[in-house]
């Protein structure tokens, strides 16, 4: 669909004007037909008034017709022969129409159309110019890389991607220890499937704040649960999936073709899409932790209270992939990442000062706005959610759903393996993390499927029977469904007498696993 054509002092065509074009073509065709039409009926003597409806059938006088016999058509040649004498059929005013209606439209429509994508937008313009132009506040980046290149860096992103996930994270416990191969799991669930351990060890193993992980160094994971292939695995996947136990999903067409184009480093194509201009529901925290909340009056702040760190803004995509790239970029120690950041800084704030002050809203809820070094510190949890209700055409939401397929209830085709029940579905919420950004422990009361498109994530995961032993906020509370415990802190492990007897596993996702 296109949003907007930028206008550079030449002529521009659309489709649409050649369309009402030919359409006022068939009209005057059809107008010089009735003309014609109405100067052959007078030199006609007589005609039948009904039949006078259908064309090139009129009722004559029987002495015409008698005259007309009377006159030979047959005449017998020298051989013997019998000629039949024809006479010339006359042209059809309605076929000569039609046929100049249809060379019309099948010509000058095409030949508008090129002559728009030559004469009548210009990409060579300075898209910084953009906020002065109504018809450029969605410029959005252009990518300069072909599709082949495209395809052949995808596969190269994903091949580096397998090494470097099976270098980094290496399972704990093998089939004999599990009683089950992850790879390859009995068609049934086990009776204790999935093996669980208490949530001291697991977090003493790895504390959730240890979030980057380089080479030579690895990770031992506390995995056990089943790794299927969507391609040679779907009916034992399918029975799990029935029986409501918790596995991962790997190779499935539609989700690695959203891998290819989603999980660049660069993060181009969301941006090209997203763009600079539309601003989205984003947390921010001061720390790497996020707990949800909901603040209803002031009764919380009678009960005593205290709120997370984190709270809520508005932000473009291209600001919150800046900030994300420079997070990496210093913890990796990655230059070409860091400048990528700048650029996209740079860029924002030349934006911004060609804006009203009141578009660029990143106030605090007490008041006041963020400095540049401000925000450098803090995390942020960009959203995109996506419901059917309010997927219009042209929209984000639409764009979520179009890509999605295997999450869309109405493509039964695509998504009847991850969607149980299409008349329960809720919508897509897509999250962009930054890296070391955790989510606290918290449990839905509804079925899910996470699928990764980029990057990677870890889970930590229980029975719903362990709720009773995670130290959960009472219905009523702000943050009810959520551990009171910061996972993070074992001084906190003992707050709940509990807490240490809770059962968990973990399980490292990355890009085109879906949970």
């Amino acid at each position: 669909m296109i949003l907007g054509y930028q206008f550079s002092g030449r002529l521009e065509f659309t489709p649409p004007v050649g369309v009402l074009l030919g359409l006022l073509w068939a009209c005057c065709g059809a107008i010089l037909n009735l003309f014609h039409r109405s100067k052959r009926s007078s030199q006609i003597l007589k005609i039948d008034f009904v039949s006078s409806w259908l064309p090139h059938k009129m009722v004559l006088e029987s002495s015409d017709l008698q005259r007309r016999r009377t006159t030979s058509s047959r005449e017998k040649s020298s051989r013997g022969n019998t000629v039949i004498r024809r006479r010339k059929r006359k042209p059809d005013p309605n076929r000569t129409a039609c046929l100049a209606t249809v060379a019309f439209v099948g010509f000058f429509v095409p030949l508008a159309f090129v002559a728009n994508r030559l004469l009548g937008r210009s990409d060579d313009v300075n898209p910084d110019a953009g906020h002065e132009n109504r018809l450029l506040q969605g410029w959005k980046p252009k990518s300069k890389v072909s599709n082949s290149e495209k395809g052949t860096a995808a596969d190269s992103r994903y091949a580096e991607r397998e090494r470097r996930y099976k270098s980094l994270y290496r399972r704990k416990f093998d089939s004999s220890e599990l009683g089950y191969d992850v790879y390859n799991c009995p068609t049934t669930p086990p009776r204790d499937y999935p093996k669980a351990w208490s949530v001291p060890l697991l977090l003493t193993n790895w504390n959730p704040n240890d979030v980057t992980t380089l080479p030579p160094d690895h990770r031992e994971v506390f995995h056990s649960l089943c790794i299927f292939d969507y391609q040679t695995q779907y009916d034992v996947a399918l029975t799990y999936r029935n029986a409501e136990k918790p596995f991962v999903i790997r190779n499935d067409p539609k989700v690695m073709s959203v891998v290819q184009k989603w999980d660049d480093e660069s993060g181009d194509y969301l941006h090209q899409i997203l763009g600079d201009v539309e601003q989205f529901r984003t947390e921010r925290s001061p720390v790497n932790s996020f707990m949800w909340y909901r603040l209803r009056g002031k009764k919380a702040e009678k009960t005593g209270y205290t709120k997370p760190l984190n709270d809520e803004t508005s932000m473009t995509y291209g600001e919150w992939l800046e900030h994300a790239l420079e997070k990496d970029g210093i913890v990796l120690g990655n230059d070409e990442l860091i400048a990528k950041a700048r650029t996209l800084k740079d860029r924002r704030l030349s934006l911004s000062t060609k804006s009203a002050p009141e578009e660029d809203d990143h106030s605090i809820e007490n008041g006041g706005e963020e400095s540049e070094e401000e925000k450098e510190k803090k995390w942020y949890y960009f959203r995109l959610n996506a419901s059917l209700k309010g997927a219009k055409k042209g929209s984000p939401e639409s764009f979520i759903y179009d890509e999605l397929t295997f999450f869309d209830p109405r493509k039964r085709r695509d998504s009847e393996f991850y969607i149980v029940d299409p008349n329960e579905e809720r919508g897509i919420n897509c999250r962009f993390g930054m890296r070391g950004v955790i989510a606290a422990n918290h449990f839905d009361m509804s079925r899910n499927m996470i699928a990764i498109l980029g990057g990677e994530r870890r889970y930590i995961l229980a029975h719903p029977s362990q709720c009773k032993n995670m130290a959960l906020y009472p219905r009523g509370h702000p943050s009810l469904r959520h551990s009171s415990i910061d996972w993070t802190n074992p001084a906190e492990w003992d707050n709940d007498p509990n807490f240490r007897q809770a059962q968990v596993n973990e399980v490292i996702m990355h890009a085109g696993d879906v949970l």
